[in-house]
C-alpha cells in the first residue's frame, strides 16, 4: 500500500517506498511537492487560487472516504488508484493518505469505520506509529513501527527505555524527545531524522514527523509521530556524494579537463584541470570562445557551433584525438570527448565534455579503434585505462561495453550495482549471462541487445517498457539504449549499452507543468494565428494604398486594426500569467467581450454577446473569472457536432433578482446572471449528475477538472453554477454573482490630442526602424532628443549631458535589448549617478502587474508598444508634469 503523509495545506512531509514505486520518483523526490500536482488534472493555470481549489476539491473527494482517482507517474500514461484521505491525530497534524487498487474501492469506502481502519494501518502499513506520553509514561509502538527495526509485536516492549536504547548514541540530541532547547507552549510540529538500531545489529536511517506537545510550563509532555524507514534514501544520498567526490578527484584535483557549455543560456562551467592543462588564471567566461581558442584555427574556420554539429554525424557524442593550443602558444596532443544536445532543427543547445593530455607523438585526428577484446588499458599513445575507470565511475548511468561477439569487456560501478554483480565478474562474460531483458508486463523474454544495436541505423531511441533479470530477485524495470561502433571496413567492433533504474531518474516537472500551463493555449493557437493575419492584412493594405495609390482612406482601419492586435496580445499575456488574487470591479459586458476574443479565435461559430444597459459590474479576480467563461465558450465549441452543422453560441448578462430560497446555495439579493448557450450535441442524462464531479469527463483527451475548477472559482467569489441541457438540442451553463458595492473605476479619457513640451529627451532602443520613428514623433512633438542602441551607450550619454549640469529632462528605455545592457540594469547605474533620473519604461508586455513592478522600482512611467504620437506625449507629459 502506497502512504503520503501531508500537511494541513496539502504539501507532501513524507512517502514510503511503495509511493516512490508508485509514482516512479528518486529517494526523496516526493517531499515537498504539492498533492494535486501529483495527479492528471485539467489545469488551465498555475494560479495559487486554481490550485487550492483544486487541493480543496481533492480533499472533499477523498476525506474519510474512497474515491478512484488518475494518478500522473513521472513517466507512462495515468492510472487510476483508490484515494482515501485521514486526518492524522493532533491538532494541525495534515493528512495520510493512502492508495492501492481501485478494485474494491468502493467497498471500503461503505465498509469499515475509521477506527478499524486506523488500526489496520497500523498492524499492516509501512509507515510506523509511536507515541511517547512522558508525562504518565505511556508509550505505544504499533507493529509496523517495531518490524520496521526488525521485530515482532511481542519481542519488543513499549517502554520508555525501549526507545533510548535503540537510539544511536550520536542522535540521541536529533531525536523528537530531546531536539531543542527551548519549546513554545502547544502543538509543535517536527520533522528530524536519526538512527536507531536494528534487530540485525546494523543502524537504520528514520525519517521521523509528528508533534510535539509542550506544558504551560515549557516542558516537553507528549511526542506522537511516524517513522519512514529512510535508509535507501541516505544510501542513494552517500553513493550521490561519492560520485560527485570522484568528478571533483578527475576534473579538478586530476588530469580530466572536463567542461560543460550552455549555448542557449549562455552559462558555461570548466573544471581547474582545464585551467592547468591550458593555462589562465581563471576559469573561463565564455565557453564557446574558450572552446573555439583551444582548437587550431583550421579546424573550425566556420566557428565552434558549426564544428561541433559536423562531428559524429548521427551521433549524440564523438571522441577526437586533437592538438590544443594553450596560453604559452604551444599546442599538445589530447584526446576530447564532447556529448552534444541538439534540438529537432539542429540547433546546438549544450555541450559536455572532457580533454585528456596524450604523449608527445599522437597522431591528431579520428582515433584508430583499439581490438574490441581489449579491456581498457595503458595503450601506447591513448588514454590511461584508471582514466577510463575512473570516467566510467563518475557516471549516474549504469554503462555496460561488449566486442562484436557480445562479450562483456568492461561494466562500470553503476552497471554492477544494478545488476548485482561484483565489477570483476562481468568481464568476459556472454551479454546474455549478465544482462537479460523481458517484458516488464508479460515477463516474456526481450530484445537481443546486441542484435537490435547491430541492426539500427543510428542510437537507439529510450527503451524503457523491459526489466533486466537479476539473479535471486525480481526483474528490475530500467530505461535503456545501445549504439555499435564500426569499423573502417563497415564490420561491428562492438556494442555500448546505457541504462538506468527509473526510480532514480530525476525529471524536471516544470516541463510538466508547462506543458499542463499552456495546454488550452496551444488548442487554440491556430485560431489566435487567424486572427492576427486577418489584423494584420487590414494594416497592410490600409499602407499600401497610402503608399502605392496615395490613398489614406484606409489608414484609420490600420489604426483600429493595430489597437484591437495589441488589445489581443494583452488578453494573451493574462490568459498564460494567470489571476493575482486581487478583487477588482469590472464591468460585465467587457469581461464577455475579453472572453470570446481568446475563446473564439479561429472558431467559424456565430458568437454573439448581448448586455442590456444598466447592467451592473461584479467584483472579481479579472483573470480567474475570464478564465471562468473561456472555459465554458471552449466547451460549448468542443461539443458542436460536425459540418454542416451551424454551430452558434449566444452569450448574456443581465441584472436579476434572486427571492430567498429560489437559489439554495445563495441568499437573497441582486445578481448578475450570465448566461453561455450553445446548440451542440447536449449532454446525455446519465452525465449530468457527475458533470461537476473532479476527473470525470467525457473527452478521449481530457482529465476532468475544468468545470470542477470553474464551480469552485465561482463559488469562492459568492456566486453559483448551474446547466440545463437537452441531447441534441443545446446546453445552457447559467453563472450567477453578486452585484458589486460600488461602481467600476471608470478613467477619464479626453479626446486625443498632440502633447507639444519643452525638454530633451534621451530615447534607448536597439530596433533601428522603432528609434526612426520615435525620432520623427518626438520631432513633431517639439522635444530635443538623443538616440541610444542599448544600455551603455544611454549611460554614456547621460553622464555626457549630467557633468555640465544638465541632464535629460526624460529617459525612455526599451527593456529587452539584444546582446547589449537592457533597460532595467541602465536603469539602475543612471539611478546612482543621478536620483533624480525621470526614466519612462517602453515594453511590449501590455501588462498592469509589470507596470506596477517597474514604477515601484523608481521608474515614472510605462509605454505600452505600439503606440501612437499622442501616447508618447501623453506619458512624457505626465512624467515632466
Amino acid at each position: 500500500m502506497a502512504v503520503l503523509v501531508l500537511d494541513a495545506a496539502g504539501k507532501v512531509l513524507s512517502a514510503n517506498q511503495e509511493s516512490k514505486s508508485l509514482w516512479q520518483t528518486g529517494a526523496s523526490e516526493l517531499v515537498g511537492d504539492f498533492f494535486p500536482t501529483l495527479f492528471s488534472v485539467d489545469v488551465v493555470a498555475d494560479d495559487p487560487e486554481v490550485l487550492q481549489a483544486q487541493w480543496e476539491i481533492m480533499l472533499a473527494a477523498t476525506l474519510d472516504k474512497g474515491a478512484v482517482l488518475d494518478i500522473q507517474p513521472r513517466e507512462g500514461a495515468p492510472r487510476p488508484m483508490a484515494v482515501r484521505t485521514e486526518r492524522a491525530m493532533g491538532s494541525g497534524a495534515g493528512y495520510i493518505v493512502t492508495l492501492g487498487s481501485p478494485t474494491g474501492a468502493a467497498q471500503a469506502s461503505l465498509g469499515d469505520g475509521q477506527a478499524e481502519a486506523l488500526q489496520l494501518f497500523a498492524e499492516k502499513g509501512s509507515v510506523g506509529f509511536f507515541d511517547l506520553n512522558l508525562k504518565t509514561g505511556r508509550v505505544l509502538y504499533s507493529p509496523a513501527w517495531k518490524r520496521m527495526l526488525g521485530y515482532a509485536d511481542s519481542e519488543l516492549a513499549d517502554t520508555y527505555e525501549a526507545w533510548l536504547g535503540l537510539l544511536h548514541p550520536e542522535d540521541t540530541t536529533a531525536a523528537p524527545d530531546k531536539a531543542g532547547r527551548k519549546f513554545k507552549v502547544g502543538a509543535r510540529p517536527f520533522a528530524v531524522e536519526f538512527r536507531m538500531k536494528h534487530k540485525d545489529g546494523h543502524w537504520a536511517w528514520i525519517q521521523c514527523v509528528g508533534l510535539q506537545m509542550v506544558s504551560t510550563a515549557g516542558e516537553l509532555e507528549r511526542v506522537i509521530g511516524i517513522h519512514i524507514d529512510a535508509s535507501e534514501r541516505k544510501e542513494l544520498e552517500e553513493e550521490v556524494m561519492a560520485s560527485d567526490f570522484r568528478l571533483v578527484s578527475l576534473a579538478d584535483e586530476g588530469p580530466l579537463a572536463a567542461f560543460e557549455i550552455d549555448f542557449i543560456g549562455g552559462a558555461s562551467w570548466f573544471s581547474e584541470a582545464w585551467t592547468r592543462l591550458l593555462g589562465g588564471e581563471s576559469a573561463p567566461a565564455s565557453g564557446s570562445a574558450a572552446l573555439a581558442a583551444a582548437l587550431p584555427p583550421d579546424e573550425c574556420p566556420d566557428g565552434v557551433e558549426a564544428w561541433l554539429l559536423a562531428q559524429g554525424p548521427g551521433q549524440a557524442s564523438f571522441t577526437r584525438v586533437v592538438r590544443l593550443r594553450v596560453a604559452d602558444g604551444r599546442s599538445i596532443p589530447a584526446i576530447l570527448g564532447i556529448q552534444r544536445t541538439i534540438s529537432r532543427k539542429r540547433v546546438l543547445e549544450r555541450a559536455v565534455g572532457f580533454a585528456c593530455p596524450l604523449p608527445e607523438g599522437s597522431k591528431a585526428g579520428t582515433p584508430e579503434p583499439a581490438p574490441a577484446q581489449a579491456a581498457p588499458a595503458a595503450a601506447s599513445g591513448g588514454l590511461p585505462g584508471a582514466v577510463v575507470n575512473e570516467i566510467l565511475s563518475a557516471l549516474a548511468e549504469a554503462v555496460i561495453a561488449t566486442d562484436a561477439l557480445g562479450n562483456v569487456i568492461v561494466a562500470n560501478a553503476t552497471a554492477a550495482r544494478l545488476l548485482r554483480i561484483p565489477p570483476e565478474g562481468c568481464a568476459g562474460k556472454p551479454l546474455g549471462q549478465v544482462f537479460s531483458l523481458v517484458d516488464r508486463a508479460s515477463g516474456k523474454p526481450g530484445d537481443n541487445p546486441l542484435e537490435r544495436a547491430i541492426s539500427a541505423s543510428g542510437p537507439l531511441p529510450l527503451i524503457g517498457d523491459q526489466a533486466v533479470v537479476i539473479a535471486d530477485a525480481e526483474p528490475l524495470p530500467i530505461v535503456w539504449t545501445a549504439r555499435a561502433s564500426f569499423g573502417q571496413d563497415a564490420k561491428p567492433m562492438g556494442v555500448v549499452i546505457v541504462f538506468r533504474n527509473p526510480d532514480e531518474m530525476s525529471l524536471t516537472p516544470e516541463e510538466l507543468i508547462k506543458a499542463n500551463r499552456f495546454e488550452s493555449l496551444g488548442l487554440l493557437a491556430g485560431g489566435i494565428a487567424h486572427d492576427f493575419n486577418n489584423l494584420l492584412t487590414t494594416i497592410l493594405g490600409g499602407l499600401s494604398l497610402a503608399k502605392d495609390n496615395r490613398d489614406p482612406s484606409g489608414l484609420a482601419d490600420s489604426e483600429k486594426a493595430c489597437l484591437n492586435a495589441k488589445g489581443l496580445t494583452k488578453q494573451l499575456l493574462m490568459f498564460t500569467k494567470g489571476g493575482t488574487g486581487v478583487l477588482t470591479v469590472c464591468d460585465s459586458n467587457e469581461i464577455l467581450q475579453d472572453a470570446v476574443k481568446i475563446a473564439s479565435a479561429g472558431s467559424t461559430a456565430v458568437i454573439t454577446v448581448e448586455v442590456p444597459d444598466g447592467t451592473g459590474p461584479v467584483k472579481v479576480d479579472r483573470a480567474q473569472i475570464l478564465q471562468v467563461f473561456q472555459n465554458l465558450i471552449v466547451n460549448s465549441l468542443q461539443a458542436m457536432p460536425p459540418e454542416p452543422h451551424k454551430a452558434r453560441v449566444q452569450i448574456k448578462a443581465a441584472n436579476s433578482q434572486v427571492a430567498e430560497g429560489q437559489i439554495a446555495s445563495l441568499p437573497a439579493g441582486t445578481y448578475i446572471e450570465f448566461e453561455v448557450r450553445d446548440n451542440g450535441g447536449g449532454i446525455k442524462p446519465e452525465h449530468l449528475e457527475r458533470i461537476w464531479d473532479p476527473f470525470f469527463t467525457t473527452k478521449k483527451h481530457g482529465t476532468g477538472l475544468g468545470l470542477a475548477t470553474v464551480l469552485s472559482i465561482v463559488r469562492k467569489l459568492g456566486g453559483e453554477i448551474g446547466l440545463q441541457s437537452t441531447v441534441g438540442v443545446g446546453t445552457v451553463f447559467s453563472v450567477f454573482l453578486p452585484l458589486a458595492d460600488q461602481p467600476v473605476e471608470v478613467q477619464a479619457r479626453p479626446a486625443p490630442s498632440l502633447r507639444f513640451g519643452t525638454g530633451r529627451v534621451l530615447f534607448m532602443d536597439d530596433d533601428e526602424h522603432i528609434c526612426a520613428l520615435t525620432s520623427s514623433m518626438l520631432q513633431s512633438l517639439d522635444y530635443k532628443f538623443d538616440i541610444a542602441k542599448n544600455g551603455d551607450d544611454a549611460i554614456t550619454l547621460y553622464k555626457r549631458y549630467l557633468n555640465i549640469g544638465r541632464p535629460y529632462d526624460a529617459v525612455i528605455m526599451d527593456l529587452t535589448v539584444v546582446g547589449g545592457m537592457g533597460g532595467e540594469e541602465a536603469f539602475r547605474v543612471l539611478h546612482e549617478l543621478d536620483p533624480g533620473v525621470r526614466a519612462i519604461v517602453s515594453s511590449g508586455y501590455d501588462n498592469e502587474e509589470m507596470a506596477r513592478q517597474y514604477l515601484d522600482m523608481g521608474f515614472c512611467g510605462y509605454l505600452t508598444k505600439p503606440y501612437r504620437v499622442t501616447d508618447l506625449g501623453k506619458v512624457i507629459k505626465a512624467v515632466l508634469g
